[in-house]
C-alpha cells in the first residue's frame, strides 16, 4: 500500500460505504421483528458508523475534509441540538433516544442522518461524484419499483396496500409513493444535467415509470403533493425564462403544461361521481374525499390531540417517541373505527411540537429556509443551471407539503438528508476544488493511530447499538416460529423467549408485547393442559411486571398484561381478576376516554359476578360516542346477562337508530350492525332466550334477504 495515497484509500472506503445505502431500500429483511424497518435501518446505522470512523482518520491528514460552517450545516447542527436537549428533557428519554423496533427513529436516527449529511459533504467534493451517486439512488428506485410492477401484476403480495395499494418493497403505499416523488427529484436533476439524448431518454423513462407506480399507490397526500408542486415548477420557470429568447419553445410546453395540469383537477371534480370512477379502485379513493370521509375524520381528530399535547409542554415538547402518551391522555372517542393506535399525528408540524415544541418546529423549519433561500441565491447568481436550481427549490417545498398528511420513515428520510447536502456543497463548490496536500507521515501515522483507536471504541458501540438488537429482533420472530414447533413447542418457545428477552435491548417493549400476545393465545388453547403451560404463563407475567416497573407509562404493555390475567382469571380456577384489574385501570388512568379499555374492564367486573358495574362502564363506553354498535352491542350483552332484558331492548333500539341516522359511512355502519346484532343473538340463545334471538333474526333476514348465514339461522331456531 502507499501510504501516500491514504486520503484517497479512506475517501474510496467511505464512498464505497454510501453507495450501498441507496439500496437498503430493496431489502426486506424477514428474519427481523418489522422486517420492512428493522434490516434496512440497522444496516444504515452501521455503514455510517464504519464511515465515521474512516473519516475520523481522513481529517487528521487534511483539514479540507472537516464541514464547513456553512448556513445550512449549522441549521442542522443547532436542530439537532435542540432535538437532543427535548428528548433529554422529555417524558420517556429512553424511548426517545433509542426509539422502537416499529420505527427506528428518535434521536439515534437524527444523530446518525447528521452523521450522514457529513459524510457525504466529506467526500462528495465535485458534482460528478454527485451525479455518480445519484445514478446509486435511481437504480435502486427501479428495484424497488419493479417489485412493485410484480404486485400490480399479482405475481407479489402488498403487504399492507392489499388487493388495490401497492407498496413495493418500501411496506407501505404512502411511504412507497413519497420515496418515488423523492427519487423523481433526482432523476430530474441528472436528466437537466446529462449531456446525450440517450440518457436523457432513460432518466424520462424513470421519471415516467414512477408517476405510472405513484398512481397504484393511490396516495392521495403524493398526489396533491405532485399536484402542488408540478405548477409551482412551471409557474417559477415561466418567470426565471421570461426574458431568455431561447426558452420561447419550452415556455409555450411549460404554458400548455400547465393548463392541463390546472384542468385535470376541475375535470375529475366533474366527473367524480361516474360509474366508471367509482368502479375503479384507485380513483375512487380519491373520488371519496371529504370532510366526513374515514382517513380525513382521522387526521382532523388526530390534529386536536395533538393540539391539546402541544399545549401541555409547549417549549420544548414530549420528546422523541412519545406521541403515543399524548394519544392515549388526550383521545378522541369517535376514533373507535380507526386503527386502535397512533404514535404520529400525521402533519410534520404538530409531530414536531409533539416531538420538541415550539423550539423544535422552528429549528426544523430553519432548515428549510435556509435551504430555499441558499437555493434562491444560486438561481440569482447563475450558479446552478435554471431547470436544476428550480428542482431544488421545488422539491423541498413538495416533500413539505406531503408530510403535512404523512410522516417520514429511513427510505425517505435518507433522500432528502442526500439533497441537503447536494445543496450543501453546491453553495460552497469552489472552495472544494483545490485538492488536499499530500499527508506528511508524522500525519499519516497520527491518522493510522487514530484510525485504531476509533475502532476499538466503534466495536462495542456497533455491538451494542447494532448487533445486540438484531440479534433481539430476529428473538422475537424465532419466538413466533417456536410456537409451531412439532416436538415440545411450549418450551421451545420459552427458551427462545428467554434468550430474546435476554439482550436487554430497546427491543424489550416488541419483545414483551409479543411474549403477552403468545401467554394469552395458550391460555385460550383448551387443547394443552395448563400444567403443561404454566412454567411459560409465570415467565411471561413476571417479564411484564418487570418492564412496567421501569416503564409504568406504557399503556399498551400493561393492556397485555392485563389481558394474560383476564384470560387467565377465566380459563383456569387461579384467580387473577383482581391483578387484571389492576393493570386495565392504570391504562384508563393513562387513557379515560379510550373505549377499548372500558370493555376490557367490562369484562372483568362481569366476569367477577358484578353486574351492576359492568353495567355502568358499558354504559360509560356509550356516552363517550353513542354511534359506537360495539359498545351499544357490548351494553346488550351485559344486560342479558344481568337478566335486565329492558336494557338490552333499550340498547337494541338504539343501534337500530345509529344505524338509520348514523353521518358515517352507510355500507360499513351496515356491515358492523349486521355482525354485532348477530353476536347479541347469539348470546340470546346462550342463555336459552330463543324467541329474541328469533326476534333479531327475522329483522336482520328483512334487511338482507338473501343472506345465507342468516337464513340459516333463522331455520335452526324454528321449534325452539
Amino acid at each position: 500500500m502507499n501510504f501516500k495515497n491514504l486520503p484517497h484509500y479512506y475517501s474510496w472506503g467511505i464512498k464505497i460505504l454510501l453507495f450501498a445505502i441507496p439500496f437498503l431500500s430493496f431489502w426486506i429483511s424477514k428474519s427481523m421483528y418489522f422486517p420492512y424497518i428493522t434490516g434496512r435501518n440497522f444496516v444504515f446505522r452501521i455503514l455510517v458508523e464504519i464511515g465515521i470512523v474512516l473519516w475520523i482518520g481522513l481529517i487528521v491528514l487534511a483539514k479540507e475534509y472537516r464541514p464547513k460552517m456553512t448556513s445550512l450545516f449549522t441549521a442542522i447542527l443547532v436542530f439537532v441540538g435542540v432535538v437532543g436537549l427535548a428528548d433529554l428533557l422529555g417524558v420517556d428519554p429512553y424511548h426517545s433516544f433509542w426509539s422502537r423496533f416499529e420505527r427506528m427513529e428518535g434521536y439515534l436516527m437524527i444523530l446518525h442522518l447528521f452523521a450522514y449529511f457529513i459524510l457525504l459533504g466529506a467526500v462528495f467534493r465535485n458534482k460528478k461524484d454527485w451525479l455518480m451517486f445519484f445514478n446509486f439512488f435511481l437504480f435502486a428506485g427501479v428495484l424497488v419499483g419493479s417489485y412493485g410492477v410484480f404486485q400490480i401484476l399479482g405475481i407479489k403480495e402488498a403487504i399492507q396496500g392489499g388487493d388495490v395499494r401497492i407498496d413495493g418493497t418500501i411496506g407501505n403505499p404512502t411511504y412507497l409513493a413519497a420515496y418515488l416523488f423523492l427519487i423523481n427529484a433526482l432523476a430530474l436533476v441528472l436528466f437537466f444535467n446529462a449531456k446525450q439524448r440517450g440518457w436523457k431518454i432513460i432518466y424520462g423513462a424513470v421519471i415516467a415509470f414512477n408517476l405510472f407506480l405513484t398512481y397504484f399507490t393511490a396516495s392521495r397526500g403524493v398526489t396533491l403533493a405532485l399536484l402542488f408542486s408540478v405548477p409551482l415548477f412551471l409557474v417559477l420557470y415561466l418567470f426565471f425564462s421570461r426574458k431568455n429568447p431561447e426558452e420561447i419553445q419550452y415556455r409555450k410546453i411549460a404554458i400548455g403544461a400547465l393548463l392541463v395540469i390546472v384542468l385535470i383537477p376541475l375535470i375529475f371534480f366533474l366527473v367524480r361521481n361516474q360509474k366508471w370512477v367509482r368502479n375503479n379502485e384507485v380513483l375512487s379513493r380519491f373520488a371519496a374525499i371529504s370532510l366526513n370521509e374515514k382517513t380525513t375524520r382521522s387526521r382532523l381528530s388526530i390534529w386536536g390531540i395533538s393540539w391539546e399535547g402541544f399545549k401541555e409542554r409547549p417549549i420544548l415538547g414530549w420528546g422523541q417517541e412519545n406521541y403515543l402518551q399524548v394519544f392515549s391522555k388526550y383521545y378522541n372517542p369517535s376514533l373507535y373505527d380507526q386503527e386502535p393506535w397512533f404514535d404520529r399525528s400525521h402533519n410534520i408540524i404538530f409531530d414536531w411540537l409533539i416531538n420538541a415544541g415550539v423550539i423544535g418546529l422552528l429549528s426544523y423549519l430553519a432548515i428549510f429556509a435556509i435551504l430555499l433561500k441558499s437555493v434562491w441565491r444560486l438561481l440569482i447568481s447563475k450558479a446552478v443551471p435554471l431547470k436544476e436550481g428550480l428542482i431544488l427549490l421545488v422539491a423541498p417545498l413538495g416533500y413539505f407539503f406531503q408530510n403535512l398528511l404523512v410522516f417520514d420513515n429511513f427510505n425517505i428520510y435518507v433522500i432528502f438528508f442526500t439533497l441537503l447536502a447536494y445543496t450543501n456543497f453546491l453553495s460552497q463548490e469552489p472552495a472544494l476544488a483545490s485538492s488536499a496536500a499530500v499527508p506528511t507521515r508524522p500525519q499519516r501515522r497520527r491518522s493510522i493511530i487514530t484510525i485504531i483507536s476509533s475502532a476499538a471504541i466503534a466495536i462495542p458501540i456497533l455491538y451494542f447499538i447494532n448487533f445486540k438488537p438484531m440479534a433481539q429482533a430476529k428473538g422475537i420472530i424465532d419466538g413466533l416460529i417456536a410456537t409451531t414447533a412439532k416436538t415440545d413447542p411450549i418450551g421451545v418457545t420459552l427458551k427462545t423467549f428467554q434468550k430474546t428477552m435476554a439482550y436487554n435491548t430497546f427491543g424489550r417493549t416488541e419483545s414483551n408485547e409479543q411474549l403477552g400476545r403468545v401467554a394469552k393465545i395458550l391460555l385460550d388453547n383448551s387443547d394443552i393442559p395448563i400444567e403443561v403451560k404454566s412454567m411459560f404463563i409465570e415467565y411471561a407475567i413476571s417479564e411484564l411486571e418487570d418492564y412496567l416497573r421501569d416503564f409504568p407509562n406504557d399503556i399498551r404493555v400493561h393492556l397485555y398484561a392485563g389481558d394474560v390475567y383476564q384470560t387467565l382469571n377465566s380459563n383456569t380456577n387461579i384467580n387473577t381478576a383482581a391483578k387484571a384489574r389492576e393493570h386495565f385501570k392504570v391504562a384508563l388512568a393513562l387513557s379515560p376516554k379510550k373505549q377499548q379499555i372500558l370493555f376490557a374492564l367490562t369484562n372483568n367486573y362481569l366476569s367477577n359476578n358484578e353486574a351492576e358495574k359492568a353495567l355502568e362502564l358499558a354504559q360509560q363506553a356509550i356516552d363517550l360516542d353513542p354511534s359506537y354498535l360495539e359498545a351499544q352491542a357490548n351494553k346488550a350483552i351485559v344486560a342479558i346477562i344481568a337478566e335486565r332484558n329492558d336494557l338490552a331492548q333499550e340498547a337494541l333500539e338504539d343501534m337500530n337508530r345509529v344505524r338509520l341516522t348514523s353521518e358515517r359511512e352507510q355500507n360499513i355502519i351496515f356491515s358492523n350492525y349486521l355482525g354485532q346484532m348477530q353476536r347479541i343473538a347469539r348470546v340470546f340463545i346462550r342463555f336459552s332466550q330463543f324467541n329474541n334471538a328469533r326476534k333479531i333474526y327475522v329483522h336482520l333476514n328483512q334487511l338482507t334477504p338473501g343472506d345465507e348465514n342468516i337464513a340459516k339461522a333463522l331455520e335452526a331456531l324454528e321449534g325452539k
